[in-house]
């Protein structure tokens, strides 16, 4: 019995740490929607992940796009993904974590920024929020312009999630 009951016990330690060590996490897309075609076109550069970063596993690449269309335009910024266990000597299983994506335009004349936050509730679905944003940004399930600010996906599934910003619309 002793042996059954050492084995059980190791196996759920097991699964119990291969769990919690795991955060919500999505592939992400950064875009910009654009009401009119530019005169000329412009390059977005996005930057994935910043200083105030916190409490992440996986912070996506840079990445860039040239963008000549009225709409929305996107690229990948790659996996992006919480850390959910106070490993390390960190407090990340409490905390909520912090992902910055930043862009700024090839003309100077557009940038902003926001903070998206992601979580992975026990037995749940995984959530991003978006918080500190430049205006108008928002997060969507696919690149059809949406306006809201929280999205949920599965569990055990990675997105794909699209943030997308609107260059110009605090003018």
């Amino acid at each position: 019995m002793h042996k059954v009951y050492f084995g059980l016990t190791l196996f759920l330690g097991l699964i119990a740490s291969s769990v919690a060590f795991a955060g919500a996490g999505a592939n992400i897309n950064a875009c910009v929607y654009l009401a009119v075609a530019p005169a000329e076109p412009i390059t977005f550069k996005f930057k994935a992940g910043g200083s105030v970063d916190h409490c992440m596993n996986a912070t996506g690449e840079d990445s860039s796009i040239t963008v000549s269309k009225a709409g929305v335009s996107c690229i990948s910024v790659g996996y992006v993904e919480a850390k959910a266990s106070s490993t390390g000597g960190d407090i990340c299983e409490t905390d909520t974590s912090t992902w910055i994506l930043s862009y700024s335009s090839s003309s100077g004349g557009y940038s902003g920024s926001t903070q998206a936050h992601m979580s992975h509730p026990f037995l749940s679905s995984n959530h991003i929020s978006l918080s500190d944003s430049s205006p108008k940004t928002f997060v969507c399930g696919s690149s059809n312009l949406c306006d809201s600010t929280k999205q949920i996906w599965d569990a055990g599934t990675i997105g794909p999630l699209y943030i997308i910003f609107q260059p110009g619309a605090d003018i």
